[in-house]
């Protein structure tokens, strides 16, 4: 440890009440590589002892061998004591091979490993500039800044050390409004499920049981594919979400069904015991005793947006659902709960006007006159 000079020459830098700025280094090790790592005094506490304050040290490391380990290390950590699905552990590796291609462009890339903040930030933001001229939209760029940033975050947070990617402002998203199904849209998707001929009566009913899910009870994609046979209560109109989206592995909850869900799901189950599936899953497959997967899900969307001519997408449903909510005047905390939202913001976010209402609502208003 460096003391300040007047510590070292036997006087005290608060003889006078006052707590002069002064600075020093901790010596700190991480993964086998060395750092110094600053600290700065503050004003003292009352008549005691000052403050030290740790400063984070730069983010330092031998080698990007030695990073890819860490990286590794901390995704197996995010996954076993956050409870981070691995979708999302995925899109962090993804971003993070992103970012080691373009430092492979770089005559000498291991200067970022170097502890220089000048140099890490002309680098993050030259990498900036190339994602946009490989052609990478906005929100891509900000997805892989956000990926690569949780990543060395926890990085630098287990050796003391300053995420670089704080050094530069993050890039911004484009955020439309999210897309939605009106009601007659919703409807046409559900009457063209529902009388399709090219495929069996099992495929069929589990389609349009699959559809309902989503845009009358508002069920996620991934949720409506984790549902076991005990979570679905079709006499009690009951859904039960198991370890649904958010960390800690999730938050559960119940979902709802409505009288015209709770048909499709008596008839879906119906078929499902007439072809003999036994297994724990809700949603089967149609050609095994299985399963459904994500690619026969997304065959159906897939065939549903060139019959109606709009792209449609599993998270839209998600978000009419919501809107139908708003319409139908459920309380916004009720509907914050049969969401899964912890927050009205996420739930103004799904839950949209459309442009007839204002127009349509104000006509509600009277006041009684007296003639």
């Amino acid at each position: 440890m460096i003391w300040p000079e007047s510590e070292q020459a036997g006087a005290s830098p608060f003889d006078q009440g006052e707590a002069p700025p002064a600075t020093g280094a901790l010596s700190t090790t991480f993964g086998g590589a060395s750092t110094k790592q600053p600290f700065s005094w503050t004003a003292p506490l009352g008549r005691g002892l000052p403050l030290l304050v740790a400063q984070p040290a730069p983010f330092v490391a031998p080698s990007f061998d030695h990073v890819d380990l860490l990286v590794r290390h901390v995704v197996k950590r995010a996954r076993e004591t956050e409870g981070l699905r691995e979708g999302t552990t995925r899109r962090w590796l993804v971003a993070y091979h992103a970012f080691r291609r373009y430092l492979g462009t770089l005559p000498r890339s291991d200067r970022f490993l170097s502890g220089d903040g000048r140099v890490q930030r002309r680098i993050l933001e030259d990498w900036i500039a190339w994602m946009r001229t490989t052609g990478l939209s906005r929100n891509a760029i900000a997805t892989y800044w956000r990926s690569v940033g949780a990543l060395f975050g926890r990085i630098a947070r287990e050796g003391g050390m300053l995420n670089p990617l704080l050094l530069v402002p993050a890039p911004r998203e484009n955020l439309p409004q999210p897309s939605y199904l009106t009601r007659e849209r919703a409807e046409e998707l559900l009457r063209f499920v529902a009388n399709r001929q090219d495929i069996s009566a099992l495929e069929r009913s589990r389609d349009l049981c699959l559809v309902g899910l989503m845009v009358m009870a508002g069920l996620r994609r991934q949720e409506t594919l984790n549902l076991l046979m005990s979570d679905v209560d079709d006499g009690a109109g009951t859904i039960r979400i198991r370890a649904g989206k958010g960390r800690h592995g999730g938050r559960d909850r119940t979902a709802y069904m409505t009288p015209q869900l709770q048909t499709l799901v008596r008839s879906y189950l119906a078929q499902r015991r007439l072809h003999h599936r036994a297994h724990p899953e809700f949603l089967t497959a149609v050609r095994r005793d299985g399963p459904m997967g994500l690619t026969a899900l997304r065959r159906i969307f897939s065939r549903a947006s060139k019959y109606l001519g709009v792209r449609l997408t599993p998270h839209q449903l998600r978000h009419s659902y919501a809107t139908f909510l708003r319409q139908a005047g459920v309380p916004d905390r009720i509907a914050m709960e049969l969401l899964g939202h912890k927050s009205p913001a996420m739930l103004y976010r799904y839950s949209h006007v459309l442009d007839d209402e204002p127009a349509r609502e104000a006509t509600r208003l009277q006041l009684h006159l007296d003639t």
